[in-house]
């Protein structure tokens, strides 16, 4: 019973560390891991890792591409784009439903994350604060009470994770003044459901803008073609 116990324990312990980096934008689209790597960062042994990047290959967070490694996937602008909509639809559903069973003591929880968010952010910290901003949302979509839901989302979060370090290199446009996390603490505060929507859809076209530029210019670099061999005088193909 107790190897049991701590089997379980590791396969957790390794899955919760890879979709920690995954979302923290750590590993790059296209970047290969391999097992054993891996299981040496983490002081354990490969079994559990396995077991941990099989369930997230499962999850479309990344792809097999040999028996002992995985490779994070390439996002396509089309792919981006309907992971996109499907945040705006279901994240936007959740606050607005989170809006009906927020009370005061759950906004104050909300405002110490964003609050230690934007204090990683002063701090140059951009790995900190991609995963207090991951806890915000999933603190919010937790007081909706739609646990199927929130796997989902959950989910989307690990395919989009790896595309944050666009935001890295690509400005999210027009400073604010205030940022989007304000209007939804304000819908919960408020139980008015479509200024929590608002908020939401607000932030993820915010980000989404620069990873879209990003991805553009991805598929331009791909699709631009090599410079043609100049050849000398007197030589022949």
């Amino acid at each position: 019973m107790e190897d049991i116990l701590t089997r379980d324990s590791l396969n957790a312990q390794a899955y919760n560390r890879l979709c920690r980096d995954l979302k923290a934008g750590r590993f790059a689209p296209g970047e290969k891991l391999k097992l054993r790597d891996l299981a040496a960062e983490m002081g354990i042994s490969p079994t559990p890792v396995r077991e941990a990047l099989a369930r997230l290959i499962s999850e479309q967070a990344l792809e097999q591409v040999g028996h002992h490694s995985v490779r994070v996937p390439v996002m396509s602008e089309a792919r981006f784009s309907e992971v996109r909509e499907l945040r705006l639809m279901l994240e936007g559903q959740a606050a607005a439903r989170a809006a009906e069973h927020a009370g005061p003591e759950d906004v104050k929880k909300l405002a110490a994350i964003h609050e230690r968010m934007a204090a990683l952010k002063e701090a140059g910290d951009t790995a900190g604060e991609l995963l207090e901003s991951e806890r915000f949302h999933m603190a919010v979509y937790a007081l909706a009470g739609m646990p199927v839901l929130q796997r989902i989302v959950e989910s989307l979060w690990l395919q989009c994770g790896p595309l944050m370090k666009a935001l890295q290199t690509h400005a999210l446009g027009e400073p604010r003044k205030q940022h989007p996390h304000h209007m939804v603490m304000r819908g919960l505060r408020k139980h008015d459901a479509e200024v929590a929507r608002r908020g939401i859809h607000d932030e993820i076209e915010r980000t989404a803008a620069p990873i879209l530029a990003y991805l553009r210019e991805r598929a331009a670099a791909v699709e631009q073609p090599s410079a043609p061999v100049r050849r000398t005088a007197g030589q022949t193909a």
